[in-house]
């Protein structure tokens, strides 16, 4: 496993993630999924012919973003020196520039940079050379290269066979400027490579804010100036993961690549892509929707269904579930939402088709009594017949029904009618008399946070009603932790068990619905706590605030911009015979 991540930086093609301590952990290229090409490179100060390096004590270390960009500065302190790393990665070519600054007194200091690459995830069957006409220090395995080079003449060396390292040294001189260039073949990364050499590292800055703001401009405000920082962060996250060629978001960069720990992170999930639709929208990031709606549109099974999940460019990942029904279902209403915040009839055209799809799939998995058949549950641990499961396809339903409404209208009753069955047969096989709230399984009563989705985004229950309020009260007694915090589940061990980001702020969106404007801040205010110095929000968190497993999470993030802006208007009001609940 990776160490975690302490920042992203990224253009949509280019992704990368750099350690606490400024190292640089991954690199991936063309697109923020698949290949990963870099097995380490790090930094070292050189002084009096010893090389120090920055990762490591005595240094000690502090990082910060540069104001609302992101260009990362890591500060590494010693008793003999103070260094700066500036990192940047371009806005539109596939490069990292780092500018590495020290207040030292040795004249003779130089920085030395080693690296041993992976090009393609693979360690073995590489080549490395220094360009003789250039200088650079390139390594290749087709289709990928990796170059580095610095804006000052250096000396570069590279060694070993098929496995490879490299290093380059460059005289310090107040500052050195490095550049770390891909391409599909070693001329081309050389040819970038030495092309970027010209330009100033404040030249690159200054692209770099350029792209920045562009992307933060249509943002409204958040709804305090206190939540500004951190949800201004999170668009920018998005931008970070999202791919810019086809459109869809990795749920995190990747840290388990051989898939040890977990299922592994750097993929698309219909579900994760769902909800960040619904903050893009919040957001003001109508591209970023369009893009990721269209993309969903490609990668729907003909049958109508969506894979568990999927690589960048559409196609189906390794799974481990025949599918995941509310997955559907939520694709099917942030389809609506858009059409609700955006009123965009091009897009709303092109989306119905796959829209009518989806809805006619459901249908074919509802039993007598109006629930859907087993699958996969949100967490992807069980199968069963879920509550969450219930709400995301009745939602789904209602959010067809008011597609075929625009477009072929015959077909909105077939639709409507069904999504009152499923909110029916919710209420009545869900609800237990015995434990007083719903359960999250039929036969199993274990609270589990994915309960509040009844309410929240999907309102297949009132969310204000008796029920609806116990439910939620018998989760954040069960799941709440100290601090603020709150698990999954009862007895939820997934890497360590610990409290999720996005639970809290769940139950935050949740109280906010039902006028619990004190709950809502307590959501957002342990947010701000737990989030990274860099403002990023883990997948995870221990009892104390601290990073337990991947950061940043796209979900996380996407949760937090839709409770620091007003509830958005997700779905059509639905008519109250529509509403009406069946009880035994």
């Amino acid at each position: 496993m990776r160490e975690l991540a302490s920042g992203v930086l990224g253009n949509g093609s280019l992704l990368a993630t750099v350690s606490a301590r400024g190292e640089l952990l991954g690199l991936w290229w063309p697109h923020p999924d698949r290949e990963q090409h870099l097995g380490r490179l790090r930094i070292g100060l050189e002084l009096s012919g010893r090389v120090h390096p920055l990762d490591e004590e005595p240094f000690e270390w502090t990082q910060r973003y540069l104001g609302d960009s992101t260009i990362l500065r890591t500060v590494a302190r010693s008793p003999r020196a103070m260094v700066e790393i500036d990192d940047l990665v371009l806005p539109d070519q596939p490069a990292l520039v780092r500018r590495v600054s020290a207040d030292v007194s040795a004249a003779d200091a130089r920085v030395v940079v080693s690296c041993r690459p992976e090009l393609g995830g693979r360690d073995t069957t590489l080549g490395a050379y220094v360009d003789e006409s250039s200088g650079v220090l390139v390594f290749h395995r087709a289709p990928y290269a990796l170059a580095l080079t610095a804006a000052a003449v250096g000396e570069a060396a590279a060694e070993g066979f098929g496995r490879v390292e490299g290093t380059l040294a460059v005289e310090l001189d107040g500052g050195a400027e490095l550049v770390c260039a891909l391409g599909d073949t070693p001329a081309a990364a050389i040819e970038l490579a030495s092309s970027l050499r010209g330009t100033s590292f404040e030249q690159h800055a200054e692209a770099r804010r350029r792209r920045d703001a562009a992307r933060l401009a249509p943002a409204p405000p958040a709804e305090t100036v206190e939540l500004e920082p951190l949800y201004r962060r999170s668009v920018l996250v998005f931008d970070q993961l999202a791919d810019v060629e086809t459109g869809a978001v990795v749920a995190a960069p990747e840290l388990d690549p051989d898939f040890v720990h977990s299922g592994g992170y750097g993929f698309v999930w219909p579900r994760d892509l769902g909800f960040l639709a619904l903050a893009f929208l919040a957001s003001g990031q109508a591209d970023l929707v369009e893009r990721a709606l269209r993309w969903l549109a490609g990668a729907q099974e003909p049958s109508g269904v969506w894979q568990q999940r999927h690589w960048t460019d559409g196609t189906p990942a390794a799974t481990w579930c025949e599918h995941q029904l509310d997955e559907t279902g939520t694709v099917l209403f942030a389809y609506e939402a858009a059409w609700r915040s955006l009123r965009d009839e091009s897009l709303d055209e092109a989306l119905w088709p796959s829209a009518r799809r989806a809805a006619d799939f459901l249908l074919t998995t509802l039993d007598d009594d109006g629930i859907p058949c087993a699958t996969a549950d949100l967490w992807e641990e069980r199968d069963g017949c879920h509550a969450y499961t219930a709400a995301a396809t009745a939602a789904g339903l209602d959010a067809a029904a008011s597609f075929a409404r625009r477009h072929e209208p015959e077909l909105a009753p077939h639709y409507e009618a069904a999504a009152a069955r499923v909110r029916a047969a919710l209420d009545r096989c869900f609800w237990s008399e015995e434990h007083g709230r719903y359960l999250r399984t039929l036969g199993d009563p274990t609270v589990d946070v994915s309960l509040l989705g009844l309410a929240w985004p999907f309102r297949a229950v009132d969310p204000a009603g008796e029920r609806m309020r116990a439910t939620a009260t018998a989760v954040e007694r069960a799941l709440g932790r100290p601090g603020g915090g709150l698990l999954r589940y009862e007895g939820d061990v997934y890497a360590g068990g610990n409290p999720w980001v996005l639970g809290t702020l769940w139950l935050g969106l949740y109280r906010r619905g039902v006028g619990d404007v004190a709950g809502h801040a307590r959501a957002l205010a342990y947010a701000r706590e737990v989030a990274t110095p860099l403002g990023l929000l883990p997948e995870q968190v221990t009892e104390d605030g601290a990073p337990a497993w991947v950061v940043p999470l796209a979900w996380s993030h996407a949760m937090l911009v839709l409770a620091a802006r007003p509830e958005l208007d997700f779905a059509p009001p639905l008519e109250e015979t529509a509403r009406e609940v069946v009880r035994d």
